[in-house]
């Protein structure tokens, strides 16, 4: 008979405090104990229904959590900084099937895919915010950003007496939603008051047991430092097509000093958000996120990559030098990534299978003459188009009197994560990073131009390096006391 018929009772918790910036949660210290299946629940935004907007398709409803931390008093027992960026990698390790009928549904992202009528992949839609909708918030199940919840076997307040959940939210409307303009889709968006769903031990026995037989634990915690990269020396927008420069940094690491690192993953992420904003059509009046925005990794010009550790590089040669050895590398290291055709890659080759006019898609309805070629990646929000900007059609709508020219679908480059493993105990850590820098392709020939007309999207603008490391702790119990310590 499953325990949780006789044994366990299921709880919700109301947050202590909550506001715009922070959410704290406590377990009163009454003897009780609790299943680490803990999870937040109306988690999220909400807006008025008239003008809807969208979580970011990388975290769904997390995107609001800046950082967590699950606390003993002060006593940080895990925690995870970055959530958004940490949570929208690890839901491309599921399989298609867990993102697009689990994941999407609990936490709201977009990280999966269905294949179209003409064999295209086709994201579906993410939770749309709405006030007073439970179908527009999601759950977050916080063994997925805790791993210590994996390890042990239950949670005592007689062990722990003072357990704390603490969420730190983010503000900047960029790092919350997926549409910014008009203004009507930001304006007004306040966070929800979260839930702590709890699975509360009822049964006497089957708690003093588990006490009994909890005496240490080993897991390997999610810790986060960051870096950061300059732009390249001499490109701007402002400079010639023809323009390059290679940047070469040597960035050191001291985040994981002391600590066992087994699996580490790199996202590579703008410093400027506004790099991510585009625009949604040609009146200006409607941007969004592009695709995975900060949460994602953007693939860079001519890169190249290697990690010293200890004194010694950890690849041969010159590193991973191409997107297919670093997403090689990567899925060796994680597993398989659950990304669309393209997302690994800075750019995809044109071929001539579909024309595109502004109105057009999938070649529905060619007309006129002089359109370019389209750069098919197959993916229905990723779909390649035309620069709204960039072409003109001419009174009687027969041809083109200002020729547009491709662009790049908005997912495309930006699922470039580089993983690896160290196994060892770091003393030292530098990451070696080359990349190319351009002004990026142009609208017109001879004229440098960003690929997002609402910003200066480029190669060459500064970075910042968020590395998540799997670092070994462990937990040792005596005499009604604990000591947290690095393994």
């Amino acid at each position: 008979m499953s325990i949780y018929s006789q044994s366990v009772k299921s709880s919700i918790i109301d947050p202590v405090f909550t506001s715009e910036t922070r959410c704290e949660f406590r377990l009163a210290n009454r003897g009780e104990s609790y299943l680490p299946t803990l999870k937040i629940g109306n988690l999220g935004l909400q807006k008025d229904a008239q003008h809807n907007n969208h979580y970011h398709f990388g975290p769904g409803a997390a995107s609001v959590i800046s950082r967590i931390q699950l606390l003993d008093g002060n006593e940080e027992l895990d925690a995870l900084r970055n959530v958004g960026n940490w949570l929208t990698f690890k839901n491309t390790l599921h399989t298609n099937s867990q993102s697009d009928n689990v994941f999407r549904k609990m936490v709201g992202g977009d990280i999966g895919w269905s294949a179209g009528a003409t064999g295209e992949l086709l994201a579906t839609d993410q939770k749309v915010i709405r006030e007073g909708q439970a179908s527009s918030l999601g759950t977050l199940d916080l063994r997925e950003v805790f791993p210590i919840l994996n390890s042990i076997s239950h949670l005592s307040t007689k062990l722990f007496k003072n357990l704390r959940v603490v969420m730190e939210y983010h503000t900047d409307t960029r790092a919350l939603t997926a549409a910014q303009l008009p203004a009507t889709r930001v304006a007004g968006l306040k966070k929800t008051v979260p839930l702590l769903i709890v699975d509360e031990i009822v049964d006497d026995a089957l708690a003093a047991s588990l006490d009994a037989q909890l005496k240490s634990a080993s897991w390997v915690a999610v810790e986060h430092d960051q870096v950061a990269v300059p732009q390249v020396p001499g490109i701007t927008t402002a400079g010639a097509v023809a323009d390059s420069a290679v940047q070469s940094v040597n960035l050191r690491v001291n985040g994981f000093i002391g600590k066992t690192v087994s699996r580490v993953m790199i996202s590579k992420v703008y410093q400027d958000l506004s790099n991510y904003v585009v625009d949604a059509n040609a009146a200006g009046t409607d941007t969004a996120m592009r695709s995975l925005a900060q949460y994602g990794s953007k693939a860079l010009h001519k890169e190249e990559f290697n990690i010293r550790v200890n004194g010694a590089n950890l690849l041969s040669g010159r590193g991973v030098t191409s997107p297919a050895a670093m997403a090689m590398l990567t899925a060796d290291t994680w597993g398989d990534l659950n990304v669309c055709p393209g997302a690994i890659d800075e750019s995809v080759g044109l071929d001539t299978k579909y024309d595109l006019f502004r109105t057009e898609r999938n070649g529905a309805a060619l007309q006129g003459t002089g359109t370019p070629p389209a750069n098919w990646v197959g993916v229905n929000e990723t779909l390649p188009r035309i620069l709204e900007f960039g072409g003109v059609r001419n009174a009687a709508d027969t041809d083109w009197t200002t020729t547009p020219t491709a662009q790049q679908g908005t997912y495309v480059g930006n699922s470039s994560w580089i993983g690896c493993g160290i196994y060892d105990r770091v003393s030292d850590m530098q990451l070696q990073l080359t990349r190319t820098g351009t002004p990026t392709s142009a609208r017109t020939p001879g004229t440098p131009a960003t690929d997002a007309p609402s910003s200066s999207v480029g190669n060459f603008q500064a970075l910042n390096l968020n590395i998540f490391a799997e670092v070994s702790k462990r937990i040792d119990i005596s005499g009604g006391d604990y000591k947290i310590s690095n393994a």
